[in-house]
Order: structure tokens, then C-alpha cells, then sequence
């Protein structure tokens, strides 16, 4: 009569077991757990749009504050009857490149009317010829008159312009030139952000860093300075370059909005990685 009894109790603990297993599987496979992650990657994609929505009109806003739809009107020089200034011209700066090459301490002096000149006759300048013209240089600082084109937001082709009189202050930056703008006086009233000023101040030489007749020029300095009414360029083989910049580089409205994308984005990343750790060790416990 024991062998009934035995499988019996076999059969009953089989399924126990059975049920434990099934108990087991529910709670290792709990739809919640799966649910939450889905919903939590949902309100990272909806929040990115969302991001990237802002970003695009919140830029746009801006840009549109200070900048108009179409260029103000720059004064053109006239080549005519010019050629023999624009011979001495290049001589000057040729014979100056020279010396910077053969380590020779020498300088130079630029007045408005050849840096105009500068900008009608080289071709690496060409960019800037309807958009800047060197107006007067007074209490140290060079007065031009710009129609500076930026975007008119992330993702587009469409472009505005800086329409303004900007005052410059030339400075060495690790021994090269650097045009920084210290005031913008733009044709809508509105204050030009500094990450925007600064934009301007590196496009203004940056065509000439890689031309063989100009670029040597502006890029082995060892002074510049506002003599009177001239922009004066210094040489001296003895000069150690410095290292440091005169000033902080300025991150852009965009970098700054994609960075603060990237940290939302990590953000709800790093949490749906949470979720995702916590229910397999609360599986596992289980």
C-alpha cells in the first residue's frame, strides 16, 4: 500500500513545482518592466523632437532680432586709374612678407585707404568686398561698416544679414592678427550676441591664413597696434610667440543648445539604463 502513497506525493510535488515555476516566470517576466522602458524611451524621442523644435525657432527668434533681410549698401572702390597704388601696394606688402621670411625686424604701416584697396584688388579678399569697407580709424580702434550674411537658423539655406557699424581693436592672437570687435552698432537697434561678434572677428582674416602672398604676413607678428590714423604691422624675429589667447573663445547659440540637447538625451538615457538594471536584479532576487 506504501508505492500508491509515493507516487502520490510525487505527482503532488511535481505540481508544486509546476506552479512555483509558472509564479516564477510571471514575476521575471512582468509586463510593467517592459511597459515602463517603452514609455520612458518614449518620452526621450518626444522630448529630443521637442529639443530640437525649440532650438530651431528659439535661433531663428534671435538671429531675426538683429539682422535683416537684406544687405545695407557698402561703398565700392573704383580699380580705375588705380593700378599704380595697387602696385605699390602689393610691393609694400610683398617686400614686408620678405623680410618677416628672411627674419628681419621691419613693420609697416596700413591707412583705410589701402585696406580698402587691399580688399578690392586681392582675390583672396574677394568675400569681403560687398560686405565690409573700412570707414576711419579713431581713438585706437578701426570704424567699419559691415553686411555680414549668417543663416537664418539651424537646417536652413536661407541667409540674413548683420546690417551695423563695428568698431575694431586689432590684437596678436599666438602671433597671428586678430580683428576683435569691441562694439556693434546694428541697423535694428538690437544687441549683437557676443558669441556672433566673435564669429565676425575670426572671419574677417580668415581667408588670408592660407594665401601664399598675405598669409605669412598676418601670421608672424610680433606687434600690431593704431599709430595715428594707420594700422601698423610689426616684425621682430626676436619675438617669443605667447601660448595664451587674449580672449576666452565663446561657445555658439548652436554648440550651446546642442549641448544642453546631449545632456538631456544622456539624461533620460542613463534612467531608461536604470529601469532596465533594476528589473533584472529584482527578477533575479525573485
Amino acid at each position: 500500500m506504501s508505492e500508491p502513497t509515493q507516487t502520490e506525493d510525487t505527482s503532488a510535488n511535481d505540481t508544486q513545482i509546476d506552479i512555483q515555476t509558472d509564479e516564477e516566470s510571471t514575476k521575471k517576466f512582468s509586463p510593467f518592466a517592459g511597459c515602463s522602458i517603452f514609455i520612458i524611451a518614449g518620452v526621450l524621442a518626444a522630448s529630443m523632437v521637442g529639443f530640437t523644435a525649440w532650438s530651431y525657432f528659439k535661433v531663428k527668434d534671435t538671429i531675426a532680432e538683429f539682422t535683416d533681410e537684406s544687405p545695407q549698401s557698402i561703398q565700392q572702390i573704383e580699380l580705375s586709374d588705380q593700378e599704380s597704388a595697387q602696385v605699390a601696394l602689393k610691393e609694400k606688402l610683398i617686400g614686408f612678407r620678405h623680410n618677416i621670411e628672411a627674419k628681419h625686424k621691419a613693420h609697416i604701416t596700413l591707412d583705410t585707404a589701402e585696406m580698402n584697396l587691399a580688399i578690392a584688388t586681392f582675390e583672396i579678399l574677394k568675400p569681403h568686398r560687398d560686405h565690409l569697407f573700412i570707414s576711419s580709424i579713431v581713438d585706437d580702434r578701426i570704424e567699419a561698416k559691415i553686411a555680414f550674411p549668417v543663416k537664418a537658423g539651424m537646417g536652413t539655406d536661407g541667409m540674413r544679414f548683420i546690417n551695423a557699424t563695428i568698431m575694431i581693436k586689432p590684437e596678436l592672437v599666438e602671433g597671428a592678427a586678430f580683428p576683435r570687435i569691441t562694439s556693434v552698432n546694428s541697423s535694428t537697434g538690437a544687441e549683437v550676441p557676443e558669441q556672433f561678434r566673435h564669429f565676425i572677428s575670426e572671419t574677417l582674416l580668415h581667408p588670408m591664413k592660407e594665401d601664399k602672398e598675405l598669409g605669412p604676413i598676418f601670421s608672424g607678428l610680433s606687434d600690431v597696434s593704431i599709430e595715428g590714423d594707420a594700422l601698423v604691422l610689426h616684425n621682430d624675429p626676436d619675438y617669443q610667440i605667447s601660448t595664451q589667447p587674449s580672449e576666452e573663445k565663446k561657445q555658439s547659440m548652436f554648440e550651446r543648445l546642442m549641448t544642453g540637447f546631449a545632456i538631456i538625451a544622456v539624461f533620460f538615457l542613463a534612467i531608461v539604463s536604470l529601469i532596465i538594471i533594476l528589473s533584472r536584479r529584482k527578477a533575479k532576487k525573485s
